[in-house]
C-alpha cells in the first residue's frame, strides 16, 4: 500500500504566486467569501488566448463592511483557467472596473454579502 495524493481530481484551476500571496494576508473567512465569488464567476468568462480578464469583486466582511478587490483571470480554454492575481482595491477603483467591464463582459455582481 503506497502513499496516494489526498485529492485526485483536477479542478482545472491554476493559481499564480501573486494570488496566493494576497490570500495569505487575508482573514480566512474573507478568503472563503472571495473563493465563493470566484467559483461563481469563473464559468461566465469567455476563453481568450490573447488577453487576461480583470474582474471587480465585492464581498462583505464579518463586520458588514464592503471589501473590494480586482481579480485577474486568464482563461485559455474551457477547462484551463489561471487565477493570476488578486488585489484589494479601494471603492473608486472598484467602480472604475465595473464601468470598464460593462463595456466588455458585464461581470460585476456578487451575491456573497
Amino acid at each position: 500500500m503506497g502513499v496516494e495524493p489526498r485529492y485526485t481530481t483536477d479542478t482545472g484551476l491554476d493559481i499564480g504566486d501573486d494570488f496566493i500571496d494576497t490570500l495569505h494576508d487575508l482573514d480566512v473567512r474573507l478568503g472563503v467569501k472571495i473563493a465563493k465569488f470566484i467559483a461563481d464567476k469563473v464559468d461566465t468568462i469567455t476563453p481568450n488566448s490573447l488577453v487576461s480578464h480583470v474582474i471587480p469583486g465585492l464581498v462583505m466582511d464579518d463586520y458588514n463592511e464592503p471589501v473590494t478587490f480586482a481579480l485577474e483571470i486568464i482563461k485559455l480554454k474551457e477547462f484551463n483557467v489561471m487565477l493570476s492575481d488578486l488585489e484589494l482595491v479601494n471603492m473608486d477603483e472598484y467602480l472604475d472596473l465595473i464601468n470598464l467591464n460593462k463595456k466588455t463582459n458585464g461581470i460585476n455582481q456578487s451575491k456573497y454579502s
